[in-house]
């Protein structure tokens, strides 16, 4: 028989793999640069250019960017910067993998070390984790619902499901000019710059997704003058667009994550001429995934009492999306710096990377334990050494509310940094108060069983003529009104009035009457 149908998308697992990969290289101080006295800080950043899928195996194609600040020699007695990148490219073994395969890819710079082994030559060193997952999305075709008629029987069913309908990536660039304060001196030249997104609210809208938050940058630079070694600033940045999505529409849940892909600062003139304006460039990554929740009316069973039907059923697993939070652990310490002999006068910036060690699941949710890495920049009272840096380390353990989670279910969380603010409580300790956010989206595997096609045989009239015109028979757990009705060639409504019975509930123990549709006969 012809049915109606639809298609529900139904995600294949291919593989995950986790791989540790190691970039180590060694840089040449550029001839314009002066010779290295000593290094202060570094920074680093991992750029994704190119992720494809093979026959059993995919390539990762990036490069690692970064920076290093360090203290001119002696007889210059400035700060200077370096900065450069690392490309790599590697090769992950997948099992099962093809070609049209949708790869996800997580990553950690799990550390990241610079050292000097000349006045004209640094090393640097990094750790990547590598969390790569191999996914196709595929289509089964299953039986919608259908009406009762006089000689078809059906059995409907609702089935709640969480539909991924947009799954791809996207960039958001940005163009901004920052005035900097009245009561800092003009730029000449930048020497460092540390940048980090803030406060990040991500809202969909019919036709796309709005992004709203700020870029927070620091700047260390050099005056006009030269009066000053070195003058610092924080600037603002107001960050807000929207990625175009025609399909998207508010009612939509989102699952979007959004990261520093590049970055560009060029010192700008004013409209008195005077170098007061720093031109900013950037371009956000967005991951997309965003879900449409459905309650689809599917067929779950269907008999006529003028020809055998046989439906096929399939059983097919859906992932459904059940949570989607953004918790705030907040924390508050004292870290002492370990200054070496030389006095911290004031806290320049802070910067901070929140990493996740382990996650599990206890009765009230998900407990989430890491560490966040604290780098110090700050004005020492040492002349020699007039910026100095420190780090430290603050372990964090926080519950994801999520309860009645099965060990079944899988889960995603994303670390993210909302606030931060460090102040000097004495000379050689500051206190740190920050708001970590844990952004998580949990899925469920859920099983289903849907017909596929209905099969036509002619009726067994021996069969049905051997049976009694009405029989009785003791309702059981197991039993259903819909079952008895199909067993015995009956309908549910009859089953209903002869009963006296009420909605689809039987009661267990209790005899009832079932009389056979004698209309299959004529």
């Amino acid at each position: 028989m012809n049915l109606s149908k639809t298609y529900v998308q139904v995600p294949k697992y291919k593989n995950t793999v986790s791989l540790q990969m190691t970039l180590d290289n060694d840089f040449n101080v550029p001839d314009s640069k002066p010779d290295i006295e000593r290094l202060i800080q570094e920074k680093g950043r991992l750029n994704i250019r190119d992720i494809k899928a093979a026959k059993d195996k995919c390539t990762i194609r990036g490069e690692l960017i970064f920076g290093v600040l360090y203290m001119g020699d002696e007889g210059n007695g400035q700060l200077q910067s370096i900065e450069g990148t690392i490309p790599f490219e590697e090769t992950v073994n997948m099992d099962g993998l093809e070609e049209m395969d949708t790869i996800s890819l997580r990553w950690d710079m799990e550390d990241l070390r610079t050292g000097m082994i000349n006045s004209r030559k640094i090393s640097v060193r990094s750790i990547l984790v590598f969390h790569v997952h191999g996914l196709r999305m595929g289509e089964e075709e299953v039986a919608m619902a259908l009406e009762n008629s006089g000689d078809l029987w059906v059995q409907n069913r609702n089935c709640p499901v969480s539909q991924c309908c947009v799954q791809q990536k996207d960039q958001l660039r940005i163009r901004e000019e920052v005035m900097i304060p009245a009561n800092r001196p003009n730029v000449m030249d930048i020497i460092w710059h540390q940048e980090n997104l803030e406060n990040l609210e991500i809202k969909l809208q019919d036709g796309g997704v709005g992004v709203r938050g700020q870029l927070s940058i620091f700047l260390l630079y050099r005056d006009e003058t030269l009066e000053n070694p070195v003058n610092d600033v924080e600037l603002t940045v107001p960050v807000e667009g929207k990625l175009e999505l025609a399909e998207v529409t508010q009612e939509m849940i989102p699952d979007i994550r959004i990261h520093m892909n590049q970055l560009n600062l060029d010192i700008r003139s004013d409209k008195d001429g005077e170098s007061r304006i720093v031109g900013v460039e950037a371009v956000l990554a967005a991951d997309i995934h965003i879900y449409q929740e459905e309650n689809l009316k599917l067929l779950q069973d269907i008999y006529s009492p003028k020809v055998t039907l046989i439906p096929e059923w399939k059983t097919i697993t859906l992932d459904n999306l059940i949570l989607k939070n953004q918790s705030r652990c907040p924390i508050r310490e004292r870290v002492r710096l370990g200054n070496e002999g030389s006095r911290m006068l004031q806290v320049c910036h802070t910067k901070a990377n929140v990493k996740i060690d382990q996650t599990e699941l206890t009765d009230e949710g998900i407990l989430v334990e890491g560490v966040v890495y604290l780098g110090i920049l700050y004005i020492s009272s040492d002349d020699r050494k007039p910026v100095n840096a420190s780090k430290a380390a603050l372990p964090f353990s926080y519950t994801v509310e999520a309860k009645n989670i099965s060990d079944g279910c899988s889960y995603d969380i994303y670390p993210g940094l909302e606030q931060l603010n460090a102040t000097m409580t004495d000379n050689d300790e500051i206190e740190v108060k920050m708001v970590i956010s844990l952004d998580a989206a949990i899925f469920e595997p859920v099983k289903i069983q849907v017909v596929t096609q209905v099969r036509e045989e002619p009726l067994d009239f021996e069969k049905i003529e051997s049976m009694p015109g009405m029989t009785g028979h003791v309702v059981t757990e197991e039993d259903t009104i819909w079952a008895l009705a199909k067993k015995y060639y009956a309908t549910p409504e009859d089953i209903r009035e002869m009963n006296e019975i009420e909605g689809e509930e039987l009661p267990v123990g209790k005899p009832i009457l079932i009389m056979k549709n004698m209309e299959i006969l004529k």
